[in-house]
């Protein structure tokens, strides 16, 4: 289609573009799917402890293939993205990662459009730790998401200006959370926000996961796992 330039893909790469060539190559799939834990926005950052995900070969004729080593090329070959752990999964790992509730944090950096001093951003952040805030589905996603209220908790939340009209923040928060909205209020859709606590419009303009961690217990767990001679 024009939209892709018939690639099949909507963006020049993706994380799934950089790993799976290398992957399916080595274990002689026929093709691969990959799973991540929680999405994104196309322009968040994703940094610090990185993100789980699986790699499902389809049909693979070989298994006795060198992870590290793979893990390696991926690496070297790549200037945009970096994976570390590699290690053979169970097929429900696809369904732990696609369904595990999970927590992640994220860094942005939030401009105001008028000044803002710490002790009124302070006394914001305060309001909003630990609260749960109401958030309608936002107008940026609306055309392909249910126009739902959900509820989600901010668990916690902190940061401070850098000069008079721009702030850097750290939220952790549930999974699901618009993080987005929780500064802007997007014009009301999600409540309390920044914006309505501060009496200031309030935007993201960098954002940055920092980390997704599972909410009950990691990603990680021994039952999801197995060596690579095992069907």
């Amino acid at each position: 289609c024009p939209e892709c330039d018939g690639t099949g893909y909507r963006y020049a790469t993706s994380v799934e573009q950089e790993v799976a060539p290398t992957l399916v190559t080595a274990l002689r799939g026929d093709e691969g799917g990959f799973h991540g834990a929680g999405r994104e926005d196309v322009d968040a950052l994703m940094l610090g402890s990185g993100r789980p995900f699986v790699l499902e070969v389809r049909h693979p004729h070989r298994r006795d293939v060198d992870l590290d080593a793979l893990e390696a090329e991926i690496n070297e070959a790549s200037d945009v993205i970096e994976v570390e752990g590699l290690r053979f999964a169970t097929h429900d790992m696809v369904e732990r990662v696609k369904e595990h509730d999970a927590g992640k944090t994220y860094r942005m950096t939030v401009a105001f459009d008028e000044a803002v001093n710490d002790a009124a951003l302070a006394t914001a952040l305060d309001e909003l730790r630990g609260t749960t805030v109401e958030q309608r589905t936002p107008e940026r996603v609306d055309h392909r998401r249910a126009d739902l209220v959900r509820e989600r908790e901010v668990y916690d939340i902190s940061g401070s200006t850098t000069d008079d009209t721009h702030a850097t923040l750290v939220v952790d928060g549930a999974g699901g959370l618009y993080v987005k909205e929780l500064v802007s209020g997007d014009e009301g859709r999600t409540e309390p926000s920044l914006t309505g606590l501060l009496g200031v419009e309030s935007t993201v303009t960098a954002l940055d996961v920092i980390a997704v961690e599972g909410e009950e217990e990691p990603f990680e767990h021994p039952d999801f796992f197995r060596d690579a001679e095992a069907d």
